[in-house]
């Protein structure tokens, strides 16, 4: 037999159900009639309740079953009632006793089922199992059973004597340490690796320290472990201590000694055992010390040498340990070694077989498990454990996390194997809450409001600036920054709280918030909520351009905090008022359908909540009609906004800013409607608003003028739009930053009359400025970047650069079906421009394809009648014209002209355009009484509207003459032509 102790006393370990008032008094008795054998120094005795507390309790039971020479079961209904006693202090000392390492001796002291139990082979105290409380004699059976454990201490000291005899010092090289490696050991490569070039290339006289560090149950240990088997071909001497309290390095370091045959392991003073263990590393070389569990740092100074050629491991929670060490953060597994660990812990993947050959099902559920669990190695070893002893299957598992977190957390597994964390998820991460608790009791309340936070990016600043939202202790608390400093450090010293590096954003793990939700009753769970809740709704502000940074840091917890309002069903103004600003900010970053969520949520809340006020649910009202006309739900958008007005000139008045925000967002949907002559009245209205409220230099008068001059132009009104858009600029110029979005939208009207009047050099500098302020501004894929490439890449057509225009086109086009979905009116827009550039290059099956699809898409978002309709109509009559498919392109051609002269009127610039082309069609066709009518109107108006000297009336005036020619009137259509000239004198 062996024993893991060779000290001179036989230590036993005595097991009973401390909760029991007559087993306790029964041990203490028995401990009495011991006391002649611990007098003469045969015994050294342990037990349960010699744990002081803040240690780890089960670590330390651990660690004293396995030193233990003679485990004494003390059997009684309450000792098999105790899940302690019974399923794991038994269980040990039985798989001890089986291997030979320890004498199991069990004392039955009341009346139970012995015959079965699993310690039916061994013979029992008192003799022929007579519980001790039956005795007529307490006493007399107390002295028979302190007789026979004194029987079995005599037999083992003669043992122990022997081997001390026989002792010398061990060869080399030398590993203590009994931990095997670990066979579900996954990934931890790169944190292997950067372990091994610590040591590798340190070169120095003292012992290089490095730290392994992290919360209980990351994996420090296992991964010590495994560098200490993948390495031991590399040193002469491998010592593993575990280091959790001192009196358990004290026994280990003690065990060691006699191992080594140090003189001084007969020595009862503990401090000349650490000097001599201390001196025997620092005349080794090439040695490993493993300090495992360290939470004390005065226990380094006492065990690791100053100077040497060995390599020191320290596996702990403690964050901050200064100069002495290198420290390895240990983190949570990723989720693909996530996976395949959950996969070889439960057994679904045996041995080496590859990941490839497992069922695609069964990794993905694994995957939702693994993500459940937040990579966490030991709720991971959990689980599979389950899945292993109970067969439930993955899927099952996945249930019942969702339904029964609480319980699997909490159950560790039937066998544990003595390497491995011995205790649960929820009671290793409750140990760390109680020890920080003790630290400051306002420790607890600050970390439950965390547990309710987003926990990947907190920012510092949420905790002071919201500190007025909170209850107290937290609101004294967050207002003392040297306090919540001191705080927020204790977190961080056991491994519950960590900076993100570089930064003042704050990251707690998921497992540490479910532990710590899942101890609170649902009602207080709310409570958090709430508060959380209003907090973030305090800082995150109300979305404008200046703030888009500051909204951009909040937005995870914004978004998480909805995801709080419909888990605990909460109903607070604070929760609508925040929804809406986290759906408009959503919208504006061009996430639609994360906006529409979050704002019908929010009109959902302010419409039953008896608090809310009017100009709220407008506001919201307001966002989703923004929202609506983005996606092209025209007729929802109008609804939405005709209800935000009634309510804003209700309670508000008709002149309120806000009415006219109401008015200015209807004209912009009528407009895009192409009723022009409604959208102008709109805008005249909300203009003489803006100027009475703000005065004329305000930029919300600037963005009226804007768009008023957007809808001037498209009336064909270029001075009066030109007038509009200038002074929009210039207003904008003097209040804006350089580089906000804003200013893009008048630089792009001012681009765009330039472009109607053939001055592209100009058209190019205006296109290119708006578009590199919202490069700058904006996201990458942003809707209102491609509207800028889009013009852009007009203004380069124009010019005769096709190939860098069709660049532009296709990136705009990606952005926007990227965005906003391919069936949106702006891909028509840029389809229909593509196909007019493949029209030109020759591409016309290509160009035919362009233009039927942006047909259909306008059709379908606007309906027959549409401008937008008539561009492509016109476009495509075109190309069936100039391909020779007259018969085609006529009806098409006459189907634009008609709308045009219907939607824009007779004089606009757009119905002079498709007179032209309809008067070239039909003098193709001989058709010269028509033509020429046509091609009369057509110049007529586009001398009216864009002046003698544009190209577009040269064109038409040369088409004319050509037509003339045709008919055989020469002279006419010489003095056509002798007009031009005049006109351009």
């Amino acid at each position: 037999m062996s024993f893991t102790s060779l000290s001179q006393a036989v230590k036993i370990f005595f097991s009973y159900a401390t909760s029991s008032p007559k087993d306790k008094r029964l041990f203490k008795k028995l401990a009495a009639h011991l006391s002649v054998l611990r007098r003469q120094r045969l015994i050294d005795e342990w037990y349960d309740s010699a744990i002081s507390v803040g240690n780890n309790f089960s670590q330390i039971i651990e660690n004293q079953l396995r030193s233990a020479d003679i485990i004494v079961l003390l059997i009684s209904a309450e000792f098999l009632a105790s899940p302690r006693c019974y399923e794991y202090e038994m269980q040990r000392a039985l798989e001890l006793s089986t291997s030979g390492k320890a004498r199991l001796i069990p004392v039955i002291l009341s009346p139970i089922d012995w015959e079965t139990l699993p310690l039916v082979n061994y013979a029992p105290l008192p003799m022929g199992g007579t519980p001790l409380s039956l005795k007529r004699n307490l006493d007399a059976g107390l002295v028979e059973v302190a007789q026979g454990i004194r029987k079995v201490v005599e037999e083992l000291a003669g043992q122990l004597k022997r081997v001390r005899i026989r002792l010398a010092t061990p060869k080399l090289p030398m590993c203590h340490c009994s931990y095997r490696q670990n066979a579900f050991f996954t990934d931890r490569e790169t944190i292997l690796e950067a372990v091994s070039s610590s040591f590798t290339f340190a070169q120095t006289r003292q012992p290089r320290i490095l730290t392994l560090n992290g919360l209980g149950g990351i994996g420090k240990t296992q991964i010590a472990l495994e560098y200490l088997h993948r390495t031991s071909h590399l040193y002469r001497s491998i010592v593993w201590l575990n280091s959790s309290s001192r009196e358990t390095l004290s026994t280990e370091v003690s065990n060691l000694a006699e191992k080594l045959g140090l003189p001084e392991r007969d020595h009862a003073d503990e401090g000349q055992l650490f000097a001599a263990v201390k001196d025997w590393l620092q005349n080794q070389t090439s040695w490993l010390l493993v300090l495992d569990h360290l939470d004390d740092l005065a226990l380094i100074d006492l065990i690791v040498p100053s100077q040497g050629s060995g390599h020191v491991i320290l596996t702990t929670h403690i964050q901050t340990l200064g100069e002495i060490t290198s420290m390895i953060p240990i983190t949570q597994l990723d989720i693909d070694a996530s996976v395949l660990f959950l996969l070889k812990r439960s057994g679904i993947i045996r041995g080496k077989t590859p990941l490839a050959q497992t069922p695609p099902e069964a990794i993905e559920q694994a995957r939702a498990i693994a993500q459940a669990l937040d990579g966490f190695p030991l709720a991971l070893d959990q689980a599979g454990a389950y899945l292993e002893e109970t067969g439930c299957g993955l899927n099952n598992y996945l249930t019942l996390l969702q339904q029964e977190r609480v319980t699997l957390l909490s159950r560790r597994g039937r066998i544990v194997s003595t390497q491995n964390h011995p205790e649960s998820v929820t009671i290793t991460l409750t140990l760390a809450i109680e020890k920080v608790i003790q630290q400051r009791p306002t420790n607890l309340q600050l970390l439950r409001l965390l547990a309710f936070l987003q926990p990947e990016a907190i920012p510092y600043e949420l905790l002071v600036d919201g500190a007025a939202e909170l209850n107290e202790p937290l609101r004294s608390l967050a207002a003392q920054p040297l306090a919540l400093n001191e705080a927020l450090a204790d977190l961080h010293s056991y491994s519950l709280l960590h900076y993100l590096a570089d930064t003042t954003i704050l990251r707690i793990r998921r497992i540490i918030q479910a532990v710590l939700i899942d101890a609170l009753p649902r009602r207080q769970q709310r409570q958090w909520a709430s508060q959380v809740i209003r907090m973030v709704n305090r800082v995150f502000p109300e979305v404008h351009f200046a703030v888009r940074a500051k909204c951009e840091r909040y937005l995870p917890q914004a978004q998480h905090c909805a995801s709080l309002i419909t888990r605990y069903q909460l109903s607070s103004k604070e929760a609508g008022q925040l929804l809406e600003r986290l759906g408009f900010y959503c919208y504006q970053k061009a996430c639609y359908q994360e906006a529409e969520k979050y704002l019908s949520q929010a009109l959902q809340l302010q419409e039953q909540h008896h608090r809310a006020e009017a100009q709220e649910i407008a506001s919201t009202l307001n966002a989703l009609g923004l929202l609506y006309h983005r996606q092209a739900r025209y007729q929802e958008a109008e609804s939405v906004h005709l209800r935000a007005l009634e309510l804003r000139e209700q309670v508000l008045g008709p002149t309120h800013p806000q009415t006219a925000e109401s008015l200015y967002n209807l004209a912009v949907l009528y407009g895009s409607l192409g009723q022009y002559q409604q959208a102008e009245q709109f805008y005249q209205r909300v203009l003489s608003i803006d100027e009475q409220t703000n005065g004329p230099e305000h930029p919300g008068t600037a963005k009226t003028l804007n768009n008023l001059g957007l809808i001037y132009m498209q009336q064909g009104k270029y001075t009066q739009a030109e007038t509009a858009y200038k002074r929009a600029l210039a207003i904008y110029e003097r209040t804006l930053p350089p580089n906000d979005p804003d200013l893009t939208y008048p630089l792009n009207g001012l681009g765009a009359l330039a472009e109607k009047h053939g001055d592209y050099q100009q058209a190019e500098l205006f296109y290119q400025r708006a578009l590199f302020i919202r490069e700058q501004a904006l996201e990458e894929v942003h809707p209102d970047i491609a509207y800028s490439l889009n013009k852009s890449a007009s203004v380069y057509e124009a010019q005769g650069k096709d190939r860098q225009a069709e660049e532009l086109y296709q990136r705009a086009l990606s952005i926007v079906e990227e965005v906003q979905g391919s069936d949106h009116p702006d891909v028509a827009l840029y389809l229909n421009n593509l196909a007019f550039l493949a029209d030109k290059k020759g591409n016309l099956q290509q160009a035919e394809q362009f233009y039927l699809r942006a047909l259909n898409i306008y059709e379908r978002a606007f309906g027959a009648n549409h401008p937008a309709v008539a561009d492509v109509l016109n476009n495509l009559g075109v190309l069936y014209r100039d391909t020779q498919a007259k018969e085609r392109a006529e009806p098409l051609l006459k189907r634009a002209l008609a709308i045009r002269e219907q939607v824009l009127g007779p004089t606009h610039p757009d119905t002079a355009q498709s007179l032209s082309n309809l008067a070239i069609l039909r003098a193709s066709q001989q058709a010269y009484q028509e033509a020429e009518a046509l091609f009369q109107r057509a110049l007529a108006l586009r001398l009216q509207t864009l002046g003698p000297d544009h190209s577009l009336v040269a064109l038409t005036r040369e088409k004319y003459a050509l037509l003339l020619e045709s008919m055989n009137r020469y002279e006419e259509a010489t003095r056509l032509r002798q007009t031009a000239q005049i006109q351009e004198e």
